[in-house]
């Protein structure tokens, strides 16, 4: 095909986009002798990787052609979401590496051949190392195993085998090992060892007193290693013996006769061991590797053994250009000792703001002191500068995770902005702030800045239909506290809906059993006279007649929990937000007669990387005053970026457990944020969003005021599981009965 009809149709594809002539020539270039039919094949996958990089599009664009020597054209929409998952994960310059060998990258893994990633086997090993645990040990990509107690680090990608399976299998091993280690008691102290270095982990002070330390390292942790093996064959056999012919194959080839540790390692793993005799520091070793592996109760047996076989090592010898086993990976002692450390003091400064002690810079004058608490006041201020001088010993890194704020008395609280707020807008809050913690504005108003933040970021992936597949780790919720408002909103609105609330409690108050009549029962309040004349009919036949013939009256207790998701969104300004908050009160109103657990969550935001979720009331929380003033407080705020919300809800539903599980959504319109976030882009996610949710068994709902709702709701919702409402002013109305007819 000729160059300018490539150009045509690439502009074609990127529109509205210009980008440069020059790079668009440089990268069609390869395609222009191609035939047609490849070329349709390549240019098809232009608007999955355009809108995510330029770059990424234009690299592609030259590998897209020496990719398909090695691939069915069938195969390149999976290439290509490959190709992006690598981009979000490691960058440009991995996606690169991923496209330089399409044989090695990516062919041979699909056919279960060649290395195997971390990302793509985490869900599986993460379960199975919790299991292990008892708790969570996050998995975390380093360049060799190694654990420090909290963290498992693995490495990122394994090709040792040329199977999957085994590679797999390798990793599974390798996670298993660092948590025997800390199950096993490899970095447990050695008795009676005075701590020399207050900022070092005992195992160094006890290396330090070798004059090589760094082999007493090595030698410690082979004897360890033989050890948590044999730990692993008591406690996982099954694992151990699938493992078995890998641990055949790990040894070097390239194993240096010369390193004594590699010979211990070659004996360790294969039982090739030096004749004996031959050398005295190899027939000590190999039996104290014996002695080692019998009493596999502690690291006591490792640490007697390195100090009998470190007399006997060479002086010239270097264990540390000793590769580990690629099992074994490293010790990490210091973040073992970081970690003791932390707990200590979080144990204490919880000590101090249980006991209520005074701070030390505020000394009570002595003619103001107590005759008899003085002395008690003096040792408090000597432990708060004891606690304070051990903080100071911590290493740097480690101020910066402990909350030393929370355990001192502040003489005032600071207020803290976001990343890139501007002190205008936090000077505003602070001036609205009232008694109370409350904010007087006018109706209908709420905050807009200054809310503090609930809960660490939460990280959710994000579906792109044009790809089919996710976008990992691509949004970027957090939930934002709504500053409750007091104004006359809650007042008026309950004065105008009073005699509506007041019928809606009474028909609430019938839903809260429900009621019906079983029938062929063998014992009831009644009798069944179907039965009767069928059982009767049947004995005249010459058949047995059944004894159930009662009816029974059944009372069942509703066990339903809902979500209100609320669009907060700038487009709700006016008389759209205005009802939606007058629904929201007659529905917590009317619910209060009710047994039914509900929470309301407002959503708004910009970009995929600040989309906000705002708790109105949680599952858990009572409607009180503070809710009523929260529900006053919401207003008009950003975007409607709607999927990461609806995720976020169905996260929260997971540790709720009920028979009906509920999620009402009122918006106002379409998904839509600022970026790219719009179209059938945004509505495919939303609609995948929703999805997922009754994948978990989660009933989605929505009520809608968008007068062009029915273009695209039956596609997104279903065509049942929504509602259009055309005149704002009957929602407050309507929406009570939508749920009670969505609950009877």
């Amino acid at each position: 095909m000729e160059l300018e009809v490539l150009k045509e149709r690439f502009f074609e594809i990127v529109a509205p986009s210009i980008p440069n002539e020059w790079d668009v020539e440089e990268a069609l270039g390869p395609l222009a002798s191609d035939e047609a039919e490849y070329v349709d094949d390549i240019f098809s996958q232009i608007p999955a990787i355009w809108p995510v990089s330029h770059s990424l599009c234009f690299a592609y664009l030259h590998a897209a052609g020496p990719a398909l020597c090695c691939l069915d054209t069938d195969e390149l929409s999976l290439w290509v979401h490959s190709l992006l998952d690598r981009y979000e994960t490691g960058g440009l310059r991995a996606a690169q590496h991923f496209m330089e060998n399409v044989e090695q990258q990516f062919a041979c893994y699909r056919r279960g051949e060649g290395g195997l990633r971390l990302v793509d086997v985490r869900g599986r090993l993460q379960p199975y190392v919790n299991g292990l645990a008892g708790r969570e040990l996050t998995l975390i990509t380093a360049d060799m195993p190694s654990t420090d107690g909290e963290s498992l680090f693995l490495p990122g990608e394994i090709g040792v085998f040329s199977e999957q399976d085994s590679n797999f299998l390798l990793y599974k091993l390798m996670a298993s090992f660092q948590w025997a280690c800390l199950d096993g008691g490899t970095f447990e102290a050695p008795a009676h060892l005075p701590l020399k270095k207050k900022q070092a982990h005992p195992l160094d002070c006890f290396f330090s007193e070798f004059d090589s330390p760094a082999n007493a390292r090595c030698l410690f942790h082979f004897f360890e290693t033989a050890r948590i093996l044999q730990y692993l064959r008591e406690e996982l056999p099954g694992l151990m013996r699938q493992a078995a012919p890998l641990l055949d194959q790990l040894m070097q080839d390239e194993a240096d006769s010369s390193s004594l540790l590699s010979r211990l390692q070659d004996g360790l793993l294969h039982n090739h061991w030096l004749d004996e005799g031959t050398s005295v520091v190899d027939d000590t070793a190999r039996q104290l590797v014996a002695t080692v592996v019998e009493s596999a109760k502690d690291n006591s047996g490792s640490l007697d053994a390195v100090r009998e076989l470190m007399p006997l090592v060479d002086v010239h010898e270097n264990f540390e250009n000793t590769k580990p086993l690629v099992f074994q990976g490293k010790l990490r002692l210091q973040e073992m000792r970081n970690l003791g450390l932390r707990a200590k003091m979080d144990k204490e400064l919880r000590m101090m703001q249980s006991a209520h002690l005074p701070p030390v810079l505020q000394q009570t004058p002595k003619e103001q002191q107590p005759a008899n608490g003085g002395q008690q006041q003096g040792q408090d201020a000597a432990m708060i500068i004891d606690i304070e001088t051990a903080l100071e010993q911590l290493p740097p890194f480690m101020h910066s995770q402990m909350n030393l704020e929370s355990a001192l008395p502040e003489e005032k609280n600071s207020q803290t902005t976001e990343p890139g707020q501007s002190a205008t807008t936090e000077n505003t809050v602070n001036a609205n702030e009232g008694s109370g913690g409350q904010v007087f504005a006018k109706e209908g108003q709420g905050g807009r800045g200054g809310e503090p933040e609930h809960f660490e970021p939460i990280v959710y992936d994000e579906w792109d239909f044009r790809r089919k597949g996710f976008r990992k780790n691509w949004c970027v919720v957090r939930e934002k506290e709504v500053t409750p408002v007091k104004n006359t909103f809650m007042e008026k609105t309950l004065t105008q809906y009073r005699g509506h609330i007041r019928r809606l409690r009474h028909q609430f108050e019938r839903l809260q059993t429900s009621e019906r009549f079983v029938r062929r029962q063998r014992e009831g309040s009644d009798i069944d006279f179907d039965a009767v004349v069928e059982s009767m009919s049947d004995m005249q036949a010459g058949r047995h007649g059944s004894d159930r013939l009662f009816i029974r009256l059944a009372r069942e207790q509703r066990d339903i929990a809902v979500y209100f998701l609320v669009d907060m969104s700038n487009s709700t300004a006016g008389w759209v937000g205005q009802s939606i908050k007058e629904a929201l009160v007659l529905i917590c109103e009317a619910m209060e007669v009710l047994n039914d657990r509900y929470g309301i969550y407002g959503f708004s935001g910009m970009r995929r990387l600040r989309c906000e979720v705002f708790p109105v009331k949680r599952m858990d929380e009572r409607y009180s005053q503070t809710v009523r003033e929260r529900i006053s407080a919401i207003g008009p705020r950003e975007y409607t970026r709607m999927a990461p919300a609806i995720r976020h809800m169905t996260s929260l539903f997971s540790t709720v457990e009920a028979k009906v599980r509920l999620l009402i959504v009122l918006s106002d319109g379409k998904p839509e944020d600022y970026d790219d976030y719009k179209g059938d882009y945004a509505i495919e996610d939303t609609r995948h969003a929703l999805l997922e949710a009754k994948a978990q068994g989660i009933h989605p709902f929505c009520i809608t005021i968008d007068r062009q709702a029915h273009e695209y709701m039956d596609h997104m919702y279903g065509e049942v599981n929504y509602i259009f409402i055309d005149k704002i002013k009957q929602l407050p109305a309507r929406m009570s009965e939508i749920y009670r007819s969505l609950t009877s």
